[in-house]
This record gives structure tokens, sequence and C-alpha cells, in this order.
């Protein structure tokens, strides 16, 4: 305990602080009354769902989100001098301003947020796959294992809001297109959270339907019989022997689901 005599006289130094703040965090534990870390409650989710729009090589936030001092265009004007290159435009916010361009998202923006206090690693700059794989599973690469994606992980937490829908679905994504396909195919995943919780790739949003429609030919016998295929199949590679009883089962499911979403599109 700290003397009423030393803070009457301001006598208190440095050390007898240190002293009378340890010596009461040892009776507090010695007579059971550990500090204990009063968290808020975290509030339920209410969204329906988190859309994310992934521009890779976008625009630069400062014509876009996080506009600086304008400089209109004039021959002969110094670069060090051009910070961004279209004027700020009021928002529904009112100390939030964006670029010109961005009025409609501005209209709406007192419903949603702007965070602009994401800072990237070093991962060098024209290595775009590795800023990618950052960005959508959090972690820096080089990983020792299978890193989830941030769709992967939300479907974790929350689910699907249907069972017959997947809980993670990524909108036109070519995986086999580009040089960096191997690396865009490296962060699409679950990871070690599991198959169940990997994306459902839709390549042409044109015609989503395309990839939950069966051939016209195929009928539930066929249908029944293709699964069991692919179970001997799935059981004869090495996930079946190496991997987790939890990556085992989590693939199952992950058949399960979509065995789900393929006889609704057969019924209908």
């Amino acid at each position: 305990m700290i003397s009423e005599e030393a803070l009457v006289t301001d006598r208190l130094t440095r050390r007898q602080f240190i002293g009378a703040t340890a010596a009461a965090a040892v009776a507090a534990f010695v007579e059971g009354r550990e500090p204990r870390l009063q968290a808020a409650p975290a509030p339920a989710a209410t969204a329906d769902a988190v859309i994310v729009l992934w521009m890779a090589g976008g625009m630069a936030h400062t014509e876009t989100f996080d506009p600086k001092t304008y400089t209109p265009f004039a021959p002969g004007v110094p670069v060090d001098r051009v910070l961004s290159t279209f004027p700020a435009i009021d928002t529904a916010v009112d100390p939030i301003k964006f670029s010109q361009g961005l009025e409609q998202i501005g209209r709406v923006i007192d419903r949603g947020a702007v965070i602009r206090t994401f800072n990237a690693a070093d991962l060098g700059f024209i290595l775009h796959s590795r800023h990618q794989y950052h960005w959508h599973t959090g972690y820096v690469p080089p990983q020792p294992m299978a890193m989830p994606h941030l769709g992967a992980s939300i479907s974790k937490t929350l689910g699907p809001k249907n069972p017959t829908m997947p809980g993670f679905i990524a909108i036109g994504q070519n995986m086999e297109i580009g040089a960096e396909s191997a690396a865009v195919k490296a962060f699409h995943t679950a990871g070690f959270l599991g198959a169940e919780h990997g994306p459902f790739l839709i390549a042409n949003p044109l015609d989503a339907a395309a990839s939950v429609r069966p051939v016209a030919e195929l009928g539930e016998r066929r249908f029944q019989t293709r699964r069991q295929l692919f179970e001997r199949l799935v059981a004869s590679e090495p996930a079946a022997d190496y991997a987790s009883d939890f990556q085992r089962e989590s693939l199952l499911r992950s058949l399960d689901s979509a065995d789900r979403l393929l006889r609704c599109a057969i019924v209908r």
C-alpha cells in the first residue's frame, strides 16, 4: 500500500511506485483475487453475408478512398507536387472524403466503414502473389502449412445461412490463367480448417448455375455411382493415410454438402 504521507509530500519515487504496485499484485494473487481482463461481450453477427470485391492491381488509395491534395495537371508540373490526380468530394459522412468518381459509394458510406490503417508487410514491390496471399489469409508467406482464406475463416465461424448453400463462394476467379495461377490456388483453400470450408468456385458469373447444373443424362443411379467412385478415389489418395481424422471427416462432409447442392439442382 502507498502511504498517505508519501502521497501528500509528493516524495513517491519510481522505485517506491513499482514496489508498491508489485506488492499489491502479489497480495491479490495470494488471496485468490487474481486480476482478470473484463472483455466486453462480442456483438451478435447480424450481416447476411460478407462480400469482398477483390480487384488485384487496382487503383491507388490516393485516387479512390483516401484522397490527398489535388493538383490540376499543367505542362511542367513537378512530379513531387502531384499527390492526387482527382479532386476530393464530400460523402454522407462529413469528415470522410473520397476522390471524384466515387459519388455513389460516397452517398451510402454512412452504412459502411473505411479502413485506412492497414500496413502491408515488406514482401517486395513486384511479387503480387505474395501480397495477395498476405491479404487473403492474414499470414505472411511462406508458411509451413496451408493457411485458410479469410472466406474459409468466416465460413468456419458463422457457417452458411442455408445448409444447402456453401458458406464460402468465390465468383469470377479463374485458377488456370496467368503465371501466378499456382500462387492464387495456394490461398484459395480452407487450409487447416478442413475441406468443408473451402471455396465454391463460380468461374463465370454470367452463368453461375452452370457450376451446379448436372448433365441431362445424369440420373439418380448414375449420380450415386459417381459419388461412390469418387469416395474410392479419395480413399486411395495420400491424405487418406497421412491426414488427420479431422481432415478426412471434413473432406467427407464437403462431399455431403456438394451432394445436397447438386441434388437440389437435379430436383429443380
